[in-house]
């Protein structure tokens, strides 16, 4: 008679290293599944391949030369009651917009340096801009505006607090030069450099000063000097600044007295704007610097988004306070005539009155803009917005909108510009936006964050599964052969005759042993 065994049929007897070696499998792929799905390896995986390190994806980009950027859309402010103005039968300014005239900016990294050793690297950023002609609504050098004099007004606005035979002494200059405080320029002129007689005559008796011959917005706030950054390299502070021309923080407002340093003029928190660290939460703190604009710009978390390629994007926009007098931003200069919703930006530019603020002075106090007419402050059309993947801090979208205008004081004592005394005037805005992203990095997005996952998991739970499997068929297994091996046994001894037993027992032991 055969053993019964019990549906073991077919496993056979199985040797103890083949068993061992296949439980072992069994529990590994268990374990790889569940570390991978407890771990994230994908997120482990990306961060790996968008380290900072030679070969990587953001060591070559940033290793290109003029790599397109941001799209700056330009919009002049107008006057359309210039005349009438001047002579005083209007009281208010009015204005328009005109624009967009639209520039990409081209950003080359110079003597880019990367020590992995100190997770820091080095560049000195050099930005060049390309017009676009079908962003504009035409040609800037062919549209012309009536636009106050920004170089004759900033320097009568300087002198204003001088003695009284100092501002005579410029009284004569301006007369003798018949520099006009409102004039008709095309708009090329007017972004890029207009001729004024005084700025030419500062620039040639006090170049030390003055360094530029001619005034143009652009033109200025792209020419506002070289800077030298150091950042962090390492996935936890990627792209974080650390030093500016080798200081911690911006010494035209401050930082260079040790007294008077703060978070306002530290650097603090603050990046470019091109690429966040990894694992940003909504509690993590976030600023912008830009070298044009003199100062720091606070984000505020708003809530996420998702995107149409897949990531959750986490939302930031410029803290309504960012250009109000608080107690965050003690120091920047409070010059006299301001009032919350712009930011002094004289300490930056020769202390001419230049000024900052959100475009139509979006949440500035309205007395700014009491006597200048056209003003109309939108938060869906002048507010900012800064998307951003908080896994990876790559920003998916950007829309910053920021305004320049002209800080006037008390300039009663000229004639030419007795009507802009105590104003503060808009002179342009711009509106800087990401490119759309391309099909192909949407696609990689994708692939990241949908795709991939997808991937992932079920690989993760087929190894889970097939681990399972395995470890209850080596269970199977382990039983079989044992109950094979007992029935054996079994079967030896009842096929053994009792006659044998009692008349030889050295026989049976030695039966049994076999």
């Amino acid at each position: 008679m055969k053993p019964n065994n019990n549906g073991c049929e077919g496993l056979g007897k199985t040797t103890s290293s083949r068993l061992t070696l296949s439980m072992v499998l069994g529990s590994l792929l268990i374990v790889v599944g569940a570390l991978s799905l407890v771990n994230n390896s994908l997120h482990i995986i990306a961060k790996y391949l968008t380290r900072m390190s030679p070969g990587t994806m953001f060591y070559d980009i940033l290793n290109q030369p003029n790599i397109p950027g941001a799209y700056v859309h330009t919009y002049i402010f107008n006057v359309t009651n210039g005349d009438k103005f001047l002579s005083g039968e209007d009281h208010n300014l009015k204005v328009e917009e005109v624009g967009p005239f639209t520039y990409q900016e081209l950003r080359t990294n110079q003597d880019f340096e990367l020590d992995e050793e100190a997770g820091v690297m080095r560049y000195t950023p050099n930005i060049t801009t390309r017009f676009i002609p079908e962003l504009s609504i035409a040609d800037p050098k062919d549209v012309n505006v009536t636009v106050p004099n920004i170089a004759m007004l900033a320097m009568t606005s300087y002198v204003s607090s001088f003695p009284s035979w100092s501002r005579a002494t410029f009284n004569l200059l301006a007369n003798r030069l018949n520099s006009k405080s409102m004039m008709e320029v095309d708009v090329y002129s007017y972004l890029w450099g207009y001729k004024e007689p005084l700025i030419q005559l500062v620039h040639t008796a006090l170049p030390g000063w003055i360094t530029f011959a001619k005034m143009g917005i652009l033109d200025r706030l792209y020419d506002s000097g070289k800077v030298r950054l150091e950042l962090g390299a390492k996935n936890e502070d990627k792209f974080l600044i650390k030093k500016i021309n080798g200081e911690g923080g911006l010494t035209e407002i401050g930082y260079a007295d040790p007294s008077r340093r703060n978070r306002c003029n530290s650097l603090i928190d603050t990046y470019e704007g091109i690429v966040y660290p990894v694992d940003i939460t909504p509690d993590t703190p976030l600023r912008v610097y830009r070298s044009a604009f003199c100062r720091f710009l606070d984000l505020e978390y708003q809530g996420s988004v998702p995107m149409d390629f897949g990531p959750e994007g986490f939302v930031y926009r410029f803290s309504k306070t960012t250009f109000n007098k608080t107690r965050g931003n003690e120091c920047l200069a409070d010059r006299p005539g301001i009032l919350d919703g712009i930011t002094d930006l004289s300490p930056c530019f020769f202390g001419l009155g230049l000024g900052l603020s959100n475009a139509h002075f979006l949440h500035g106090d309205p007395k700014i803009y009491e006597r200048v007419e056209g003003i109309r402050p939108d938060e869906q059309e002048h507010g900012s917005e800064i998307i951003i993947d908080p896994k990876l801090g790559a920003v998916l979208t950007t829309k910053l909108t920021l305004q320049v205008n002209l800080i006037m004081g008390n300039v009663k004592f000229n004639s030419a510009a007795r009507p802009f005394s105590n104003l503060i005037l808009p002179v342009a805005y711009f509106k800087i936006i990401q490119p759309q992203m391309s099909e192909e990095n949407a696609g990689k997005f994708w692939k990241l964050y949908v795709l991939l996952p997808y991937i992932f998991h079920t690989c993760e739970v087929v190894f889970i599964i097939a681990g399972m499997l395995l470890l209850a068929f080596n269970a199977k297994r382990y039983y079989c052969t044992r109950l094979v091996n007992e029935k054996q046994m079994q079967f030896k001894l009842d096929n053994i005759k009792p006659c044998n037993i009692i008349q030889d027992e050295p026989l049976l032991d030695q039966k049994i042993r076999e």
